[in-house]
């Protein structure tokens, strides 16, 4: 499973860059991504390069501090195929002073051709915006606090 652990600490390297080169090498070039609210359909394209710009500054903007992959269980489903739990580890800084700690579990489906992984299917199995909002990061619209 070395090329899923490898894939997984370039996407924590992603999560806190928000390098929007790395970041594409990581997705195959249509992806679904879901979360307990439903599923989207994404293309990894210029749109997604954008996203995660304005997901940066999102992000900066409530004091992110650092992304972190705690534990990953991959589970081969067939020669291209691999399921992987992942659970995270984030870190944002409160106006307060006290940093703020948020663990995230997502489901991971990775396709590798041949050349190694990428994420075709993910299901966050929490809602970020709601977690955010219960933590009192963000406002009911969204917005930071």
């Amino acid at each position: 499973m070395k090329r899923v652990d490898d894939f997984f600490k370039r996407y924590e390297q992603a999560a806190n860059s928000f390098d929007p080169v790395l970041t594409a090498s990581l997705y195959t070039e249509q992806f679904l991504a879901a979360d307990p609210n439903g599923v989207q359909c994404g293309r990894n394209d210029p749109a997604l390069a954008q996203a995660m710009a304005a997901r940066q500054q999102f992000f900066e903007s409530l004091g992110f501090q650092q992304a972190k992959v705690l534990e990953v269980t991959a589970t081969p489903l067939d020669d291209n195929y691999t399921m992987a739990k992942v659970h995270w580890w984030m870190r944002f800084a409160s106006t307060g002073g006290e940093a703020q700690v948020f663990r995230f579990f997502i489901t991971y489906f990775l396709y590798d051709p041949g050349n190694g992984p990428k994420a075709a299917f993910w299901i966050s199995h929490d809602d970020e915006r709601q977690v955010m909002l219960d933590a009192g990061l963000i406002d009911a619209e969204g917005r930071p606090r």
